[in-house]
């Protein structure tokens, strides 16, 4: 359950009676306005007419309170009664409920009710700045503090701002509390907010995509910039238009006597700053960063990327490639996480922090944002309210969970639907598949649908149906993705033979990418050695060393179980030995990542492995070819 639905179910409890007390009402002046023919008799319309009422009358007395209460029963009546196609109804109940809270919880002291009224004013003239705002805004914290930092761009650029709703918007939620990176040794602080703005708009022409335009859940991962103006505009004036951000990780040279040497970099002695990086190099922090920064500085969104492999963590880029459309298609586009790194690091999953909640996410849920490219801003909203009319079903239908109660009409309207909704999974599961037939990048629709499997809401019929919508819809696209989802769903199913048949046939969907092939493999064996089923468990794990030696770095924890299962020395250095057999050896053995190889890893624990059963000068041997010279590495 989302923070929203929870805030929202804490606002039911307290003013309950007063929502019962006025659903009579409410629902004679729709039926009245449907009846009286100024309006159309439609859910849409009737909603459009009573929340301009409700904020209205907010406007003359003041009352958020009242308001929040008329506004929570008026979206309970759009998720029980109107039907899929009432899309306006579930925006504009939703967009409105979901803003009047946050203002609730803006400002404090004496003047707090004149600034509510003030904001509200500014908000309703401009809306689509509004309604960005309120369908992305997470929490109530965060609602303070995104609004306050609005006041300080309002202050300077009033109604400008709703011209670049989606810039501002983002500029609110990633800015709302200092923001700042660490880079090992350094940290990166970004510039002004109000400055970066103008920085934005000011050049808005020299960008490389168009910022009026791309969503502000894209253009998060562009103003969240920790470099000061002045180098973003080095930046552009040297990279302006170049789409190929990846091969500018290369640009920087690798700092080796840092690296291997422990001493201090030259690029810190000189200064951190993006021109000193490209002049004096650094590590592979610094070329991420590097690359990360002028793809901002340009308007293309970007990621700092982290993993930890062995002993030695990488840093590398990820980027948002966009593609025009051709011969009347519409544009296209892809996250690339792979160009900006490391050899030794391909396969090996990602995360980066999500500007807006500065939480870590994995890299998979950055790639799922490529489907907004050329989504619209009113299917983005419609899937966040439908969500949001899920959420409060499910919740409606928990124990102990607040009563819903429908519209009642004189006249049916024509988008309303002949029976009101059930509160079961069913009923919030068809929601949820609406949702996501308007905008299936929207994360929070499919993290329900998993969390509803993991509390075992779902029934195994159920779980495979959504396993395989999951797969259609995300699967060829985005599998990374639709595997983060998929592999915790399937994980619920209890029958082991009913799993196992979800992870086969996940499998056959990810055929192209052995890393994801693996991680299917690893986990449907897991399984059956939980099931006390070693046998199975171990041939899978053989099967992964075998297939993926040279995929990713599967094979290690591969190796660490199957040398479990079989529980004998001799059988054990055989299995290290033919292994590192299988394993190509890097290119570059000079390169300084070549110890995080898998060539370089399986070698070092197979002398390990050797010694330990007493074959110290095989071990010698094995160690010499790797270039190590201390007998006790890899131990």
């Amino acid at each position: 359950m989302t923070m929203r639905i929870i805030q929202w179910v804490a606002v039911l409890g307290v003013m309950s009676a007063m929502i019962a007390g006025a659903i009579g009402a409410g629902a004679a002046e729709g039926g009245a306005a449907g009846a009286g023919g100024n309006v159309p008799h439609t859910m849409n319309a009737m909603t459009k007419t009573r929340v301009a009422a409700i904020l209205d009358a907010l406007q003359q007395d003041g009352r958020f309170d009242v308001a929040e209460s008329d506004l929570v029963q008026l979206f309970d009546e759009v998720t029980l009664t109107a039907n899929e196609q009432a899309l306006d109804a579930f925006r504009d109940s939703s967009y409105t409920m979901r803003m009047v809270h946050d203002l609730r919880h803006v400002y404090d002291g004496n003047e707090a009710p004149a600034k509510r009224l003030d904001l509200l004013k500014y908000l309703r003239a401009n809306d689509t700045l509004a309604r960005t705002l309120a369908f992305l805004i997470n929490d109530d914290k965060q609602a303070g503090t995104a609004f306050a930092l609005l006041d300080k761009l309002r202050a300077k650029h009033g109604d400008e701002l709703d011209k670049y709703a989606q810039l501002a918007a983002a500029i609110c939620l990633v800015h709302d509390r200092p923001f700042q990176r660490r880079i090992n040794e350094n940290v990166t602080k970004s510039p002004d907010p109000v400055a970066i703005y103008e920085y934005y708009t000011t050049n808005e022409k020299r960008m490389l995509f168009p910022i009026r335009n791309v969503p502000a859940e894209l253009l998060v991962f562009v103003v969240d910039t920790t470099s000061p103006i002045e180098e973003m505009k080095w930046a552009l004036g040297h990279y302006a238009g170049d789409n190929a951000i990846g091969k500018h990780f290369f640009d920087i040279q690798y700092d080796e006597d840092s690296f291997r040497k422990g001493t201090e970099k030259k690029v810190d002695a000189a200064g951190y700053s993006l021109p000193n990086i490209l002049r004096y190099g650094g590590v592979c922090a610094d070329q991420a960063f590097f690359a990360m920064e002028l793809g901002k500085a340009i308007g293309v969104p970007t990621t700092y990327t982290t993993a930890s492999s062995a002993e030695v963590g990488h840093a590398w880029v990820g980027f948002l490639q966009a593609h025009p459309g051709t011969y009347g298609a519409p544009a296209t586009g892809a996250w690339n996480f792979d160009v900006g790194r490391y050899e030794e690091y391909r396969g090996v999953r990602g995360n980066v922090e999500d500007p807006q909640t500065r939480r870590e996410i994995p890299d998979s849920y950055v790639s799922l944002l490529a489907e907004l490219i050329g989504k619209g801003l009113a299917e983005r909203q419609a899937a966040v309210a439908l969500t949001d009319a899920a959420l409060r079903l499910a919740n409606a239908g928990e124990e102990g969970g607040q009563p819903m109660v429908p519209a009642t009409f004189a006249t049916p309207p024509a988008d309303a639907l002949k029976a009101p909704r059930k509160t079961n999974t069913e009923t919030v599961l068809a929601l949820l598949q609406a949702a996501l037939n308007q905008n299936k990048a929207y994360r929070p629709a499919w993290f329900t649908v998993a969390e509803l499997a993991q509390n075992n809401k779902l029934t195994l019929a159920q779980k495979a149906l959504w396993s395989n919508v999951l797969l259609r819809m995300c699967g060829e696209k985005y599998p990374d993705f639709a595997l983060t989802v998929l592999a915790p769903m399937i994980g619920t199913v209890s029958d082991p033979v009913e799993q196992d048949k979800l992870w086969r046939a996940a499998a056959t969907k990810f055929t192209t990418r052995a890393d994801l092939s693996a991680e299917i493999l690893m986990n449907e064996a897991a399984m059956w050695e939980k099931q006390g089923q070693t046998d199975k468990a171990g041939q899978i794990y053989l099967l992964v060393i075998d297939r993926y030696c040279n995929a990713g770095p599967f094979v290690i924890p591969a190796l660490a179980k199957a040398e479990e299962l079989l529980n004998d020395k001799k059988k054990v250095v055989l299995l290290y030995q033919q292994s590192w057999a299988k394993i190509q050896k890097p290119e570059d053995m000079a390169g300084p990542f070549m110890q995080q190889s898998n060539w370089f890893r399986v070698g070092a624990i197979y002398a390990a492995k050797l010694q330990a059963a007493g074959e110290a000068r095989m071990a010698d041997q094995v160690l010499g070819t790797l270039g190590v010279k201390d007998t006790t590495a890899g131990q």
